[in-house]
């Protein structure tokens, strides 16, 4: 596969679409149980002891204003995450070892959580050269650290048959 046949294969897609096990079906149930009256949850109502089997499937990315551009710093990736795409991008910027095209799907769908304040699911093969053929599931969450503004995102990602343990309010 093209690199950017790889790009033309993300699509965003319903929960249903999404096994129930799946981390990121996991974490969407968990994620809307800690959101109020539509509002994103705030970072201290995520305990990572809670969600224990999700954590290897997470990033957490910063949001960092310049001027009037908008960049994503990585401040965690899980273990699965690194060897998924067979690069640890804690203190990476989005972007650095995707393909462009890649990058530039990230940046939209990141942009549009933090517009919305609601996530976005999809499925796609990774933007990463010679993973081209990994199918996943992606989550991305927005997360406030003080209720103001979306100051984080979690993503999600594992590949497609990846299951959870996680027992908690599963979506409809």
């Amino acid at each position: 596969m093209r690199i950017w046949e790889a790009a033309l294969s993300y699509r965003e897609i319903d929960i249903t679409g999404i096994p129930e096990r799946h981390p990121v079906r996991c974490f969407q149930g968990y994620w809307k149980s800690r959101t109020g009256a539509g509002n994103p949850p705030l970072r201290s109502q995520i305990n990572p002891a809670e969600i224990a089997s999700i954590l290897p499937w997470l990033l957490v990315l910063e949001t960092l204003q310049f001027h009037d551009k908008r960049e994503y710093r990585y401040r965690l990736a899980g273990t699965g995450c690194t060897e998924l795409f067979g690069v640890d991008y804690t203190g990476k910027m989005l972007g650095e070892n995707l393909t462009p095209e890649g990058a530039e799907i990230r940046q939209k769908e990141f942009n549009s959580v933090i517009e919305t304040c609601r996530p976005i699911l999809s499925t796609t093969n990774l933007p990463i050269k010679a993973r081209e053929f990994i199918a996943v599931h992606r989550g991305v969450f927005p997360v406030s650290l003080a209720g103001s503004s979306i100051d984080q995102i979690f993503v999600v990602v594992a590949p497609t048959a990846t299951e959870c343990s996680v027992r908690l309010p599963l979506s409809s």
